[in-house]
């Protein structure tokens, strides 16, 4: 009995801390850049730089406009029309 008050007591510590799955993730912000030639959603860092990912749908979150997350991510160096910022491949996506 002891046991397990001690796993749930360790299991509700761990999981109300407002941690991002994410290890060593970024703020940012998915911000809707349509009405931009060849754009679509994009990620805008808490620095002001705007993210070109290729593989925003890829994760288990509906991305939306104004929707506050954490991002890892890696440039690819790929081209893109829209032109706003580094094309990116993400790693790892989470709300915050």
């Amino acid at each position: 009995m002891k046991t397990l008050v001690i796993v749930i007591s360790t299991s509700l510590l761990i999981f109300s801390c407002n941690r991002t799955s994410c290890e060593n993730a970024q703020a940012a912000t998915i911000v809707d850049y349509t009405g931009l030639d060849g754009c679509g959603l994009v990620i805008k860092l808490q620095n002001g730089e705007v993210l070109e990912p290729i593989n925003l749908h890829d994760f288990n979150i509906t991305p939306t406009d104004g929707m506050k997350v954490w991002v890892k991510y890696h440039e690819v160096g790929l081209a893109s029309i829209c032109m706003v910022g580094p094309t990116v491949e993400i790693d790892c996506l989470a709300k915050r």
